[in-house]
């Protein structure tokens, strides 16, 4: 890209360039041209009418016509022998005198024999012609003497000779100062190509760093042009699919620790199932324990099928969500009342309703399973003679739903983690009281649909708080 930058610039520039040149040299050439043809024209025009003037005086002394034309003609040629004027003197067609004859000894070209025959008329014209030296240009000027000597004409020939080579040196001079200008200025756009590239190249080598799995390279954000926009676009992009790589990694973590706790969860009933099983089938056991043996069975078969039965109800709040409507919080706390305090009751565990709000806007399925989940793991976590206190109030101007007992509480470094799935703080314990480590995993998904916020504070020994925050009414 750089290189063809620098190419497509330079030619264009070139191209502008020396052809403004050319273009300066065929205009000063064409008005030094028209200056000299002024100079022809008028130098010839002098001659003509001073000689003729002349042979008017010369027959009004009685000459009768008979005029030596080297004496006539001479004090118009000895101011002008430097090579580049030339006077032929014509008389019906026929040479009566040159000086550039008597100057180089030659015989003049036939070429100038006049062409004009009206008295006054005048003609300009440029012939180029070989000479020994070169090809040069050449003005003549043709005119007829005035009557009553119309018979004789004057050729005045001007060599360009002079202008050629000036013209030529200007030329030679105009292209050799374009050539050191366009030397200059292929280094200077050398340096401005690799000053605007430079950020390019970074993006390049920053985008090979990251396709090898290394996101931490950023670019250089100096100034407030577009190049600075450019480069701190760059890096937020840079940053963003870091962020997003993490997630992708802790999302894969976290689905290979659930199929990992799942294959762990479904080893222990699947082992005891298969030995008392096995053990039924091979032992001679007494009738008090094949009933006891096939207890045992169906208990740990009810503990599968709860266990698939959570997964489902995770499974479908991920995937679907539910809708949305106004409950009555006074209702929604005597369905939950009625649902759990029965399993309160046998362990000794009080459980308390406090609502300072009317209404919740919510699905009331989800919310009566996001209360119980949570009211169960905190009789859980107390001994017989514990409290669990169920809340609903306005925090600021946001609804909430808040769950306190007064138990065994969760250690500080198991809270970021207790809301994934199966995770337990106190496996033995809760396998159990029969949990499979999904009740929280399940209540995040519902605060989830209802775009709430699940805030857990804890500390051990002294109890649990977990608060459902619902959006600004």
């Amino acid at each position: 890209m750089k290189k063809k930058t620098f190419f497509t610039t330079m030619l264009l520039f070139l191209l502008f360039f020396n052809g403004a040149f050319l273009f300066l040299a065929v205009v000063f050439w064409h008005e030094k041209l028209d200056v000299q043809k002024e100079m022809a024209l008028s130098e010839h025009y002098m001659i003509l009418t001073s000689a003729a003037r002349d042979m008017q005086a010369l027959d009004s002394r009685g000459n009768g016509g008979n005029y030596n034309m080297e004496e006539l003609m001479q004090p118009y040629t000895q101011f002008r022998q430097d090579g580049h004027r030339s006077l032929y003197l014509y008389h019906g067609g026929q040479l009566l005198y040159s000086d550039e004859t008597k100057r180089t000894g030659k015989d003049a070209e036939n070429a100038l024999a006049p062409s004009l025959k009206e008295s006054g008329q005048r003609e300009i014209r440029m012939v180029k012609e070989k000479k020994e030296t070169g090809e040069y240009g050449f003005l003549y000027v043709e005119g007829c003497f005035p009557q009553p000597y119309e018979d004789y004409s004057l050729i005045y020939k001007y060599s360009l000779k002079d202008i050629y080579e000036n013209w030529r040196e200007m030329k030679n001079l105009l292209f050799l100062c374009g050539g050191v200008f366009s030397l200059l200025l292929s280094l200077c756009l050398i340096a401005l190509l690799n000053r605007l590239f430079h950020p390019l190249q970074q993006i390049a080598e920053t985008s090979r760093e990251m396709t090898s799995g290394d996101f931490n390279g950023r670019l250089p954000e100096k100034g407030r042009d577009e190049v600075a926009a450019m480069a701190h676009s760059f890096n937020q992009m840079a940053e963003t699919i870091k962020t997003q790589i993490a997630e992708l990694e802790e999302a894969a973590s976290q689905k290979q620790r659930l199929v990992d706790n799942f294959a762990h969860e479904l080893r222990t009933p699947l082992t005891a199932i298969y030995g008392y099983a096995e053990y039924l089938q091979k032992a001679a056991v007494s009738e008090e324990d094949k009933v006891s043996s096939a207890g045992y069975i169906m208990s740990q078969c009810r503990r599968l099928s709860n266990l698939s039965q959570q997964l489902l109800e995770l499974s479908a709040l991920r995937e679907e969500g539910g809708s949305l409507g106004k409950i009555q919080v006074d209702k929604l706390f005597y369905a939950v009342k009625q649902t759990i305090l029965p399993k309160a009751e046998s362990r000794g565990v009080a459980v308390s309703f406090e609502a300072k709000l009317e209404e919740l806007k919510g699905n009331r399925d989800l919310l009566e399973s996001l209360l119980i989940n949570l009211i169960d793991n905190g009789i859980k976590a107390c001994d017989s003679g514990g409290t669990v206190r169920v809340s609903a109030y306005f925090q600021g101007r946001h609804p909430a739903l808040a769950v306190a007992d007064n138990g065994r509480g969760i250690p500080e470094k198991a809270i970021s983690q207790i809301k994934e799935p199966f995770y337990r703080v106190d496996k033995a314990r809760s396998r159990k009281e029969g949990g499979a480590g999904l009740g929280l995993s399940i209540c995040e998904q519902i605060a989830q649909v209802h775009q709430a916020q699940l805030q857990i504070g804890s500390a051990p020994g002294k109890g649990t708080v977990i608060r459902i925050i619902f959006p600004e009414i």
